[in-house]
C-alpha cells in the first residue's frame, strides 16, 4: 500500500481568531452557553473567558454527547480557544446526551485550593441531578453523586432541568457560613422554576435545614399567561408584583450585580413591544438576596433582532427564532448578555451568541425601591445606552442583535467577513431560509442562500473610524481614510435566474444613503466570484457604521417541496447566495479563505467524497463532527493514494484491517478522519 504523507497528528490548541458573532467559528455549534470568567491554571494571575455549553452535533436532535468548552484570554477576546469535550458518560452500552450545563469555582478557605463542580445536566434516566467536580475549569471531571455502577444519582440528589449555581462568598466573620467561606444556592425548571440553597459538603443535595422553593418564579405558557395551577404563591415575588411579567420558560443563570442579584432566563417576551411572542428571548429580574424576593426587569435580549421598521411606525424581527438560553458576565469592566441563535431557525445547529449591555443599579435595596435596569450598550451614544422606539409608542430594550460580538467599536473593515454572520435579514419571500448551517472544520463560513429580490441583508457595524488603542480585551484596528480608494467586496454566487442589482445602503436599509450598486449582468457565470464596487462614501466617516445590501431583480417562483419523505432542510434559490463581504484598499488584494478539497483513490478508482460528516448518535459517541464515511473496496494489497487541491493538508493512512481503512487529513491543525470500508 502506497503512503502519500505521513505525518503524526498535531497537539496543538486551535484557535479561532475572530471575536465577531457568533464568536466562535461558523461550523461550531455551541448552544446553552453559561459564561464564566477564571484565573487561568497556567498562567497564574492571568484570567480566562469560558464559555461552557451543551454540543448539537445529532443534527436531528437536540445536543450531543460531551458538555463543550471554549476559552479566551481576556485580554485578547479574538483568541478563542476549543477546550474540547470536558465531559461524558458512558453506561450501559451508549453515552449520555448533555443538555445545558453550568460550571463554578469554590475556593477552600484555609488551603486557598480551587474546586470546580460541573453541573452537565445528562439526560440520561435517573441521571439528570448528575454532579460532577475537578481541579481545573477545564477538567478533567470525575461525577461525585452517581451509584457504583454509574447507572443513577445518589439520594439526595434532587438537580432538575437547566441548572445553575451561584456561589455566595462568606466574609462576614460574624455569619455563621464563615468558616466554610461560602453558601451555594441551585435554580432550575422546565417550564416551571424551583430553587434551593445547597449543602456545601455535597453540592448536589439541599442543604439541611433549608427548605426547597417550588414555584419560585412564575411560568408562562406565553407572554403573559401564567401556566402554574390557579392559585399559586409566590413567597419569592415582592408583593404588588404582576406574576404575569416574569413569563419564565427554562434556562436559569444568576449572578451579582453591584449590592443586587440579577437571574436570568429564557422567558416569553414580545407583546411587551408589540410583537409575537416568544421564548427566543431572555428575561431578567433583581432583588436583594440570590432567594429573592424578586421584580420583573424585563427582556435582556431578544434573539430575533427587534429593530425599528421601515416607517419608523412599529418595530420589526429580521432574524428567525427558536430558542435560547444564557447568562450575563463581566469581562474587563464591560456587561455583555451570552445567547444563541438558530440558523434559518432551525434548532439543532445553534451558535454561541454575545452582545455588550448596559448596567445601572442604585444602592438603594430593591426592598426600599431600589433597581437594576439593562439596556443595549453603544460606546458611541451619549448615555452609552441602545433601545429601538416606534412612533406608536412601543420600545424594545433589550441587547442590540448585531455582527460584532465582542468588536463592540465595529468590524475591522479591511478584512474578510463570511455571510454568515448577518445579523439583519428581512424582505424578499424567505429571508428566514436564507442563513445555511456548516459543519466543515475547514470551512470557517456559512452561506445566504436564494436572496430574493427586494430582501435585505445588513451588517452591524463595521468600524470605518478605527480604533486608536487596545481595550476592552480588543485589539486596535485601523478604520478607512480619506483617500484609501475604499472598494466594497462580496463573494457571491449568481442564480441564473436574470440580471440583478444589489443596492448598498449606509445605516440604513429603506432610506440610507446609497453609496454603490453592483450590476451583476444576466449571463454572470453560475460560480462563486468576488464583485467589487467603489465605495468612496465610506472614507473617512467616523465611528461605526451599518451596511445593508438591497436586492433589485426578477420575482423568482419558489420550488415545490417534496410531498414525500422528510421534510428536510432544503437550500433556496433566488438572486444570488452570499458567501462574504469586506473592504479593501486601491491596490489590495481582497480572496476569499480557500476551503481545501480532498480526493482519495483506491486502485485508480475515484471515490465519491462524502460532504457530510457522520453525526453524533448515543451508540457511536462522537463528540466531533470531524468523521466522514467513505465507500470504497479495499484490500491488504489495495493501492491508497490521497492529494488535495491545498499542498499544505497532510495525509496519514492507516493499514488495511478486514476491508478498512482509515485517512487523517490535517489542515491548519484541524484532523478530518475518513473511514473507508
Amino acid at each position: 500500500m502506497k503512503r502519500l504523507f505521513m505525518l503524526p497528528l498535531l497537539l496543538l490548541a486551535v484557535l479561532s481568531a475572530q471575536a465577531q458573532n457568533p464568536y466562535l467559528p461558523l461550523w461550531e455549534h455551541l448552544p446553552d452557553g453559561e459564561p464564566r470568567v477564571f484565573e487561568d491554571p497556567d498562567q497564574p494571575g492571568k484570567f480566562r473567558a469560558y464559555i461552557i455549553g451543551s454540543h448539537d452535533t445529532n443534527y436531528t436532535a437536540y445536543c450531543g454527547s460531551d458538555i463543550r468548552m471554549w476559552s479566551a484570554p481576556v485580554e485578547d477576546l479574538s483568541q478563542w480557544r476549543d477546550e474540547g469535550p470536558i465531559f461524558t458518560h458512558y453506561v450501559d452500552g451508549q453515552w449520555d446526551t448533555m443538555f445545558a450545563p453550568d460550571l463554578v469555582e469554590v475556593k477552600d478557605k484555609a488551603t486557598g485550593k480551587k474546586t470546580y463542580y460541573l453541573y452537565p445536566h445528562s439526560r440520561g434516566w435517573q441521571r439528570v441531578p448528575m454532579v460532577c467536580k475537578g481541579d481545573r475549569p477545564n477538567g478533567p471531571f470525575t461525577p461525585i453523586n452517581l451509584t457504583e455502577d454509574g447507572r443513577k444519582c445518589l439520594p439526595g440528589s434532587l438537580i432538575d432541568f437547566d441548572p445553575s449555581v451561584f456561589i455566595e462568598p462568606v466574609t462576614n466573620k460574624k455569619d455563621p457560613d464563615y468558616a466554610k467561606g461560602f453558601r451555594a444556592y441551585v435554580f432550575y425548571g422546565f417550564q416551571h422554576s424551583t430553587a434551593c440553597e445547597l449543602d456545601q459538603n455535597t453540592m448536589y443535595s439541599m442543604r439541611p435545614g433549608t427548605e426547597l422553593h417550588d414555584y419560585f418564579i412564575p411560568a408562562s405558557a406565553s407572554y403573559g399567561k401564567v401556566r402554574d395551577p390557579e392559585g399559586t404563591q409566590y413567597p419569592a415575588l415582592y408583593k404588588g408584583q404582576n406574576p404575569g411579567e416574569f413569563n419564565f420558560f427554562e434556562a436559569s443563570s444568576i449572578r451579582q450585580v453591584g449590592n443586587k442579584y440579577v437571574m436570568v432566563f429564557s422567558g416569553y417576551s414580545g407583546p411587551d413591544y408589540g410583537q409575537g411572542s416568544t421564548n427566543s428571548a431572555l428575561r431578567y429580574a433583581f432583588g436583594d438576596s440570590p432567594l429573592g424576593p424578586w421584580r420583573s426587569g424585563g427582556v435582556l435580549v431578544d434573539s430575533r433582532g427587534v429593530v425599528t421598521g421601515e416607517d419608523g411606525s412599529k418595530l420589526i424581527t429580521t432574524n428567525a427564532a427558536h430558542n435560547t438560553h444564557g447568562s450575563l458576565q463581566e469581562i474587563n469592566g464591560q456587561w455583555y448578555v451570552f445567547y444563541h441563535r438558530p440558523p434559518r431557525g432551525f434548532g439543532y445547529a445553534r451558535q454561541a451568541m454575545v452582545a455588550p449591555v448596559k448596567i445601572t443599579w442604585d444602592k438603594k435595596p430593591v426592598a426600599k425601591g431600589g433597581t437594576v435596569k439593562i439596556t443595549g450598550y453603544d460606546p458611541y451614544a451619549a448615555d452609552n445606552s441602545w433601545t429601538a422606539k416606534a412612533t406608536d409608542g412601543t420600545e424594545y430594550t433589550g441587547a442590540e442583535v448585531t455582527s460584532e460580538g465582542f468588536q463592540i467599536f465595529g468590524l475591522p473593515p479591511y478584512q474578510y467577513y463570511s455571510a454568515g454572520i448577518a445579523c439583519f435579514m428581512t424582505g424578499g419571500t424567505n429571508s428566514n431560509d436564507w442563513m445555511q448551517d456548516n459543519h466543515d472544520i475547514w470551512n470557517n463560513s456559512m452561506d445566504l442562500a436564494g436572496i430574493t429580490n427586494t430582501g435585505i441583508v445588513g451588517f452591524k457595524y463595521f468600524g470605518f473610524g478605527g480604533l486608536k488603542a487596545d481595550t476592552k480585551g480588543i485589539k486596535a484596528f485601523k478604520g478607512i481614510s480619506k483617500g484609501d480608494g475604499a472598494t466594497l467586496n462580496l463573494n457571491l454566487t449568481p442564480g441564473g435566474h436574470g440580471a440583478f442589482k444589489i443596492h448598498v445602503r449606509l445605516d440604513n436599509p429603506w432610506k440610507g444613503e446609497e453609496i454603490a450598486v453592483l450590476d451583476i449582468p444576466a449571463d454572470a457565470p453560475r460560480t462563486a466570484k468576488i464583485y467589487q464596487v467603489s465605495t468612496p462614501a465610506v472614507e473617512g466617516l467616523t465611528g461605526k457604521h451599518a451596511i445593508y445590501l438591497v436586492a433589485d431583480g426578477a420575482e423568482i417562483e419558489a420550488p415545490m417541496r417534496p410531498q414525500w419523505g422528510p421534510r428536510r432542510p432544503q437550500r433556496p434559490q433566488g438572486l444570488f447566495d452570499l458567501h462574504g463581504i469586506g473592504f479593501s484598499k486601491a491596490g489590495d488584494k481582497f480572496e476569499a479563505p480557500v476551503v481545501p478539497q480532498v480526493n482519495i483513490e483506491v486502485d485508480g478508482q475515484k471515490l465519491v467524497m462524502p460532504t457530510t460528516p457522520i453525526r453524533f448518535t448515543n451508540l457511536n459517541g462522537y463528540t466531533d463532527q470531524t468523521r466522514y464515511q467513505v465507500y470504497g473496496k479495499v484490500s491488504d494489497n489495495s493501492n491508497i493514494v490521497v492529494t488535495s487541491d491545498v499542498p499544505e493538508v497532510r495525509f496519514e493512512i492507516s493499514k488495511v484491517v478486514e476491508g478498512r481503512a482509515t485517512v487523517k487529513a490535517t489542515y491548519n491543525g484541524l484532523t478530518k478522519i475518513f473511514l473507508i470500508n
